[in-house]
């Protein structure tokens, strides 16, 4: 009975190993700092290969500006986009940022992804990956 207990147990940790190497690299690359009660701080990053990064920059800044996001600070020459999302916490508005950092990488463009929110701000990691995710993908070609 322990046996196949053991070999149960190794079987399940086979297939998360296979998940975790089949989610997108956006998704693998995700990490979470802070906690609820000091503020959290979410990054996620991805490389999307054939597209130059002053493509990916003008992509990211319209989608990011149709989907609401307000632009804060921008150099496209250095690839650093600053978004600000307007969001309500305990009553009162805030500006949660979302710095983006965008390089040459190969014959493509490694994407970086942050996003910070205040002490006490509700937020499931799947929207922050989701959300984070689209960012990147948004540099991508049509």
């Amino acid at each position: 009975m322990k046996m196949t207990h053991v070999i149960a147990v190794g079987l399940l940790a086979l297939s998360g190993q296979a998940l975790a190497a089949d989610a997108r690299p956006c998704e693998a690359n995700y990490v979470q700092g802070g906690n609820f009660m000091s503020g959290r701080t979410f990054t996620t990053w991805d490389v999307v290969p054939g597209v130059a990064p002053a493509t990916a920059f003008s992509r990211i800044q319209v989608e990011g500006v149709k989907s609401g996001l307000r632009v804060g600070n921008s150099d496209k020459g250095a690839g650093i986009l600053t978004f600000e999302q307007n969001a309500s916490h305990n009553g009162q508005n805030v500006s949660l940022p979302w710095n983006v950092v965008i390089e040459a990488e190969g014959n493509g463009s490694k994407i970086t992804v942050t996003k910070s929110t205040p002490p006490g701000y509700a937020s499931s990691k799947q929207f922050q990956i989701t959300s984070m995710c689209a960012v990147i993908d948004s540099a991508r070609k049509k």
